[in-house]
């Protein structure tokens, strides 16, 4: 081969290898770029907040009357069917009064029987007079025992004791007068009586023991708010206890002064029947409303659903607040139970009033929770509050309340999440990701790839969401865009993308 071959051979190999290099130079250097689709579709605008889940259906359970919790049936949070017994109140001074009362109807009832079988005598109405006398020391001892308990009601102490102890005094000493009229007449009269007796003198005694067995009664319901007081039990209890003894000794004292009244103007079987019967009715009232109270102090589940304990005052006043629990003191004021449905339950979201307004009930919501962070709830806007709350930040919200299907009961109340509020949706229409949407002095633009090469392509945004944009002109369905990495490219640069 000669020399110039040689030579030309060697430069066409060396531009052979500078080609090379330099192709592989500037590929080394060509920028990488993220690029997506501009796609056609629905645009769906939606609002997002924060909120967290509560009860949708929760039915407090309050007691009929005062009292202390004797025993509790249930566990915190355990699933209870309708009618399943929840807790059980102390009876003890429930059942004395229920027996007053039916001692009361039982008495009215055998005076009725002796006055159809006799017009009303002397005997009657002296019978009638010792009744309405122990009926007014038995109303009169109650009373005291009210008194006193109201008086010691949020200030229990040594003064609040002896007015406790006070009224257990007055109420012995009503119940030991009670007792010695009945003793005594049935020692001197009664018995000394020739058989058959006297109805006149049957309906008397029974009078006399029916006044016996309240003024009894009224020193057992004494001696029970003395034992509340002493244990350091709360004291609206014993104020509620107090007050029904207190009301049923006044309608047996009215009871006794209107047969009294009655026998004194009777003058025949007739007007004293009548006067027994008008007892009768009042009697029966009085036994239903006891057996009424007595039947409260069962508590039960009205609902199929889950019992949830609500925080009480502690045994101390001014303690801790604390669950019920055998011992706890219960008043008609609050709920120491609650029955809460677990099949459907509420998402209430803080709504930012810049969005509110676009918020109406029925729309679109998809919820999700932070404790189920693989489940989607669909469901829809139930309600808007029109009172607006403050958020923690300071700002202003308005509370926005779904209503999610519990699955599997696995959603719990208290959880925290955030909802998408579908608002609005912009149909058929090309978008792309709210990241390749650049802004300057002479509006909006995108970075289009056309063959590997960047074109700054304007177009005209429309509706935005927090991931993609609408372009109403300037782009094509298809069209290659930039996504990430703006920073450092330019028009008309060649670029990688992936």
């Amino acid at each position: 081969m000669s020399k110039r071959k040689v030579l030309v051979a060697a430069l066409v190999l060396v531009g052979a290898v500078g080609a090379v290099a330099a192709f592989a130079l500037s590929g080394a250097q060509t920028p990488e770029v993220s690029v997506a689709e501009a796609a056609r579709g629905d645009l769906v605008i939606s609002v997002s907040a924060s909120g967290r889940v509560s009860a949708d259906e929760r039915i407090d359970l309050y007691p009929s009357s005062a009292g202390i919790i004797a025993q509790i049936e249930v566990t915190d949070g355990q699933r209870v069917s309708a009618g399943q017994v929840i807790a059980v109140l102390e009876t003890a001074p429930l059942e004395a009064q229920l027996a007053q009362a039916e001692a009361g109807y039982a008495g009215a009832v055998a005076q009725r029987e002796a006055a159809a079988g006799a017009v009303p005598g002397p005997q009657d109405r002296a019978a009638a007079d010792a009744a309405v006398t122990a009926a007014r020391s038995a109303y009169d001892a109650a009373r005291v025992r009210y008194d006193a308990a109201v008086a010691g009601v949020g200030s229990p102490g040594a003064a609040e004791l002896a007015q406790a102890q006070a009224a257990v005094v007055a109420a012995q000493a009503a119940a030991t007068a009670a007792g010695e009229a009945y003793d005594r007449f049935y020692a001197d009269v009664y018995q000394p009586a020739p058989e058959p007796r006297d109805p006149a003198l049957e309906a008397a005694l029974v009078a006399l023991g029916l006044a016996r067995d309240q003024a009894a009664a009224q020193l057992v319901s004494a001696q029970a708010a003395l034992a509340a007081l002493q244990s350091g039990l709360a004291q609206d209890a014993a104020v509620e206890a107090a007050r029904l003894a207190r009301d049923q000794a006044h309608a047996a004292y009215l009871g006794a002064v209107a047969q009294r009244d009655a026998l004194a103007r009777a003058s025949s079987v007739g007007a004293a029947l009548d006067a027994a019967d008008s007892a009768i009715a009042a009697a029966d009232a009085a036994r239903d409303l006891a057996a009424s109270a007595l039947d409260d102090a069962t508590i039960v589940a009205p609902v199929d659903g889950v019992v949830i304990f609500n925080s009480v005052s502690g045994l101390i006043p001014g303690g801790p607040v604390v669950k019920p629990a055998p011992g706890s003191s219960v008043s008609p004021a609050a709920a120491p139970f609650a029955i809460v449905v677990f099949n459907e339950l509420l998402f209430t979201a803080q709504v930012d009033e810049a969005d509110i307004a676009r918020v109406e009930p029925g729309m679109t919501a998809r919820v999700s929770l932070d404790g189920l962070p693989d489940a989607v709830f669909e469901t829809e806007v139930l309600h808007v509050e029109p009172q607006s709350v403050l958020t923690v930040t300071g700002g202003t919200a308005f509370p926005v309340t779904m209503r999610i299907k519990n699955r599997d009961d696995a959603v719990l109340i208290g959880m925290n999440g955030s909802v998408e509020i579908e608002v609005e949706m912009v149909a058929d229409v090309v978008t792309v990701p709210i990241e390749a949407l650049l802004e300057d002095a002479e509006g909006s633009y995108v970075y289009e790839v056309v063959d590997g090469t960047l074109a700054k392509t304007r177009i005209e945004a429309g509706r935005l969401t927090d991931t993609r944009a609408s372009v109403l002109s300037g782009l094509a369905e298809g069209a290659l865009v930039v996504t990430s990495d703006v920073a450092g490219i330019s028009e008309g640069a060649r670029v990688r993308t992936r």
